[in-house]
């Protein structure tokens, strides 16, 4: 496996993990009522890597 098929794996996983936490912020606020804001920091998170992932991918590839 080459470098750029890792690293266009781990932005997918990145892409799918932001999403996910989103989506179980809005069904939690939808369906409970409750607004669990840990769930919005570690969309954020994976969102600041995904934005580090890139600059440094434009840099090497």
């Amino acid at each position: 496996m080459s470098i750029y098929l890792i690293y266009l794996l781990v932005m997918f996983a990145l892409f799918g993990t932001s999403a996910s936490y989103f989506a179980r912020f809005i069904y939690r606020y939808w369906v409970h009522k409750d607004m669990d804001q840990t769930l919005i920091y570690k969309a954020g998170g994976c969102a600041l890597l995904i934005m580090t992932l890139s600059a440094i991918g434009a840099l090497l590839f």
